[in-house]
């Protein structure tokens, strides 16, 4: 048996926010939250009781604390993680948070992070040898060289050890173009066993458009056949190729606005259920055999928009009575 179920490597900040509609140029006061697409992910799937590492960089500062104590707190193991003492920091972004017209604003300050100045040599990649998934995103390779380098080794040691590779696109048009970002997460693409893809994303980095299911098909024929292909649409739901077969969940109705961490959430709930939760066994018995672990996702999804901050701070009572208020849509 595997000692830990997910395995992941990427950069987590701090996210100062405006309160609700106030501008950074007046803010007296902003509210701080951790956050990192791969650290939201795992704290997801902790909470609901999955064994979960995650390895990165962090700064040997208070603030590089904050971020590991957090992180524990929700289950997270971060006994991997590299403590910088030179002059490295923690990356931030500021967020503006307005209705529209004017909608969400984003300002990042994130250069020269630990995590983009992490020393590849000093990585642990064979904490990946007895994991039951591998989990990367598009996000780690654009921070930095040696980002991309540490990128590509993880990569490498989990072909090399048989472990399946969960990668999840997460394009960031502000750290390369749509060029740089389609030809350097082509290998991951390839090797995933579940690739996780925006629908925005797929439109943006290989030109996918038309109908779900004629996105994922494209995508099939661009990265294989032999996989699962996962597309997230936000409040259209989300659909999936797996090895052929096409399956498509509409989206949970929510009231929540809050944006920050519902595609991470979205993830953890489907690899929860792809990897046979307790949770979902249960569920899944008693909607007779007919939830999917997309429906699973978009519950944990539709939960997080309701939640202020990055991680899904969801219980397993939260998603219990959201999945079975509705289970007469699995009958």
């Amino acid at each position: 048996m595997s000692s830990i179920d997910v395995v992941s490597f990427g950069e987590t900040m701090l996210r100062l926010t405006t309160p609700h509609g106030s501008r950074l140029e007046t803010a007296s006061s902003l509210h701080i939250y951790v956050g990192g697409t791969e650290s939201n992910m795992l704290a997801g799937l902790a909470r609901l009781g999955l064994r979960v590492s995650w390895l990165s960089a962090l700064p040997q500062t208070p603030l590089g604390q904050n971020v590991t104590t957090e992180l524990r707190r929700h289950g997270i193991d971060t006994t991997h993680v590299l403590w910088d003492t030179s002059n490295s920091r923690l990356g931030t972004f500021y967020v503006e948070e307005s209705p529209d017209p004017l909608g969400i604003q984003l300002f990042y300050d994130r250069a020269n992070s630990a995590c983009a100045l992490v020393d590849p040599d000093l990585v642990n990649y064979s904490v990946v040898d007895d994991a039951r998934l591998l989990h990367l995103t598009g996000i780690t390779p654009a921070l930095s060289e040696r980002a991309h380098e540490v990128f590509h080794r993880f990569l490498a040691r989990a072909r090399a050890q048989h472990v399946p590779l969960v990668f999840d696109v997460n394009y960031r048009a502000k750290l390369w173009s749509p060029r740089e970002a389609a030809k350097a997460l082509e290998e991951a693409c390839q090797q995933a066993q579940i690739l996780f893809c925006a629908q925005a994303d797929a439109a943006e980095l290989w030109g996918c458009d038309g109908e779900p299911e004629a996105i994922l098909r494209q995508l099939a024929s661009l990265f294989g056949q032999d996989k699962t292909l996962v597309m997230t649409m936000g409040g259209g739901g989300s659909a999936q190729l797996h090895h052929g077969e096409y399956q498509f969940e509409k989206a949970f109705p929510t009231a929540g606005q809050i944006r920050f961490g519902s595609g991470d959430a979205f993830d953890a709930g489907y690899l929860y259920a792809y990897l046979d939760g307790p949770l979902y066994q249960e569920l899944r018995e008693q909607a007779e055999r007919h939830l999917t672990p997309l429906a699973f996702g978009n519950a944990l999804a539709a939960l997080k928009r309701t939640i202020p901050g990055d991680i899904p701070l969801i219980t397993p009572a939260d998603v219990r009575a959201v999945l079975l208020q509705a289970k007469q849509r699995f009958r």
